[in-house]
């Protein structure tokens, strides 16, 4: 490729590894405009090189950017994940009227794609996502690959020494996470011998996240069981994944009061206790393993998987199976859309049986130099403020019921240095994005997504904001709408991408593989700009007199109406009606007048009335959505009762 056009050539900063070789590209005296967290790399690089490198932390470069682009110069733009720097380039491009350049790399060759020229920034910075996302993922790029490999890389590009993870017994640096995988991958590869799925039952923890890794690198699939689910779930889980062999801890199950499961376990698996495996590592052990470390040995990559489970909407737990590449894919499609660096810290609370807590809390940081801190449990609603504050959290994962009790118990030093709150796995509560606005100053964001899709579909983010929605599908999604009768706006949303799941492990039925256009089930609106809204999950409307009605929604008006959060509506049947609709609260005391006044005021059908209030503690999964399956059997059991 040349640089002969006056133009802005966007490069991604992957391309840091062999910017020797692509500078042989570059006219002498061309200006270079970097990150400021990488100013010094680059300066470092181009020591003695006739060069300009000009900060995205230095207002005064913007000048000389301008400059540039005035004298028909050409310009290199190398931003990474600098979403406000995309912006301001975005902007620049088209009030100058200048063509925008995607570089594209493969191997070591280096291609000019097709030029970006938009008529508005906001496209111009969607279009720069969708290139940035396929610089992530290497165009023309073997995908069969391995996660630990991605360590490996990351750890090269960010620095061994890089402090990278910390939870409550310590802290580690990339060094310390690949020396600490390496050594104990020598004994587990003689304890799972024999076995490909290996159960994982940790709590978030840099030992979780070492044996995790560990088990990629010897390629053995790790199953992610969730430690909440009760005895007889995470029994039914192992039978559907045909688990052998079980991971845990023995200081975890005590402190967890966790005996009866680790009971059960013992009975149909192979338990084995981390403290118990670390000190069986023996000498020569330890020496495989560092000469491994030495020569930064890869894994080999073929077909690499993961396991998690679906959350209460069957019968039996259903598992998830999700390739490294789905994961991988996932990872650099949110990092495509949201600006986070080496200078932020997360907090991430929500478990990595969770597929949420595992890709954006525990795998996302690792692969992309951001400090993360593991806390082991997302119901220490005063610790976690605390710590947030302690640490210096920038950002912090959550649901909406989780940063509810957070902002109750958090001084507004705590939140101080938060820039990005994101909430998952449950709708975000008005009066909860309302409260911590108000308190904080902070506009809570949020994802949507399934654990088949990895799990994050759309992002809410500072640049792509409308409320009440959950932003837009994030880059290499494809979707498409299914009218369903009865609901007269949007429709069943069905998507295809990268991200999307390879299959289904089914209770007794085995492994089905995902082909074509995924179900979500969910019932939503996409606007001309691409904004989508979530109506509801189809399964999460009761069919009343022929009609659809949005049980999502009669939770939303009847907080509206009551000025209290804790609501939850299931449909049960009705012999006159078809279905009839039950609201569940923690509140004492409620009619349901206020709320036949409130529907009729605000122009509501009034089949949206729930035929009963009921006084109930709502139950929640260990994901912190509410446990629909339990409220309508204890509803049930309670009106059978009379």
């Amino acid at each position: 490729m040349s640089f002969q056009r006056h133009a802005i050539y966007l490069v991604n900063n992957t391309i840091y590894t062999r910017f020797d070789k692509f500078l042989r590209h570059v006219p002498i005296g061309v200006p270079i405009f970097v990150n400021a967290t990488l100013e010094a790399r680059y300066r470092e690089a181009l020591k003695g090189r006739t060069y300009t490198v000009l900060s995205s932390g230095n207002l005064f470069s913007f000048r000389a950017l301008l400059g540039a682009i005035a004298k028909g110069q050409p310009v290199l733009v190398a931003l990474d994940v600098d979403q406000a720097g995309f912006q301001i380039i975005g902007r620049i491009a088209m009030r100058a009227n200048v063509p925008i350049v995607p570089v594209h790399v493969l191997g070591d060759k280096f291609f000019a794609a097709e030029e970006i020229v938009a008529d508005q920034w906001v496209s111009v910075l969607n279009q720069i996502q969708s290139f940035l996302l396929d610089s992530y993922l290497g165009t023309g790029r073997d995908m069969q690959m391995n996660l630990f490999n991605e360590l490996l890389e990351a750890a090269k590009y960010y620095g061994e020494d890089w402090l990278i993870a910390k939870d409550m017994s310590g802290r580690v640096t990339y060094r310390d996470v690949l020396l600490n995988t390496y050594v104990l991958s020598q004994r587990l590869q003689k304890i799972t011998r024999g076995a490909q799925h290996i159960g994982v039952f940790l709590p978030n923890s840099i030992g979780n996240l070492v044996t995790l890794f560990s088990l990629f690198y010897l390629g053995k699939t790790p199953v992610m069981l969730n430690y909440s689910a009760g005895v007889q779930t995470i029994s039914d889980a192992c039978d559907t994944a045909q688990v052998s062999v079980v991971l845990t801890s023995r200081e975890f199950i005590e402190k967890g009061q966790l005996e009866a499961v680790a009971q059960a376990l013992t009975a149909k698996c192979r338990v084995f206790y981390l403290e118990d495996v670390r000190q069986s590592i023996s000498m020569m052990d330890k020496i495989t393993g560092f000469l491994q470390f030495r020569r930064r040995r890869r894994a080999r990559a073929v077909d690499q998987r993961l396991v998690l489970f679906t959350s209460g909407s069957e019968y039996r737990p259903r598992g998830i199976v999700l390739s490294h590449e789905n994961i991988f894919a996932n990872v650099q499609q949110t990092r495509s859309v949201i600006d986070f660096g080496t200078v932020d810290k997360m907090l991430n609370a929500m478990p990595m049986f969770h597929s949420f807590g595992l890709t954006a809390g525990a795998i996302l940081p690792l692969l992309c130099g951001v400090q993360t801190y593991l806390y082991p449990s997302p119901l220490h609603f005063k610790r976690i403020p605390e710590l947030a504050g302690e640490e210096q959290s920038t950002i912090l994962f959550g649901t909406s019921s989780f940063l509810e009790k957070y902002g109750q118990y958090a001084s507004e030093d705590d939140f101080r240095s938060l820039r990005y709150a994101v909430v998952g796995a449950e709708r975000l509560n008005a009066e909860v994005e309302s409260y911590w606005l108000n308190k904080f100053g902070l506009q809570i964001m949020q994802g949507y997504g399934a654990t088949e899709t990895s799990p994050i579909m759309c992002l809410d983010t500072p640049l792509n904001h409308k409320k009440d929605s959950v932003g837009r599908f994030l880059p290499g999604i494809r979707y498409r709408l299914e009218p369903v009768q009865g609901i007269d706006t949007g429709g069943k949303l069905l998507i295809q991408g990268p991200n999307l799941m390879v299959g289904y492990l089914t209770h007794n039925e085995g492994y089905t593989q995902q082909e074509g256009w995924y179900d979500t089930g969910d019932v939503v609106t996409v606007d001309e700009d691409g904004f989508v809204t979530i109506i509801g999950r189809l399964k999460r409307f009761a069919k009343i007199a022929g009609e659809m009605i949005s049980l999502n929604l009669i939770e939303q008006l009847a907080a509206q109406c009551y000025g209290l959060a804790d609501f939850a509506a299931v449909n049960l049947p009705d012999e006159r009606r078809g279905e009839k609709i039950i609201l569940a609260t923690t509140a004492t005391d409620l009619t349901l007048a206020p709320f036949q006044q409130f529907i009729d005021a605000h122009g509501y059908s009034r089949l949206h009335i729930p035929s009963k209030i009921v006084h109930l503690e709502v139950p929640l999964l260990g994901s912190g959505k509410t446990d629909y399956v339990t409220l309508k059997q204890w509803i049930e059991a309670r009106l059978s009762d009379g």
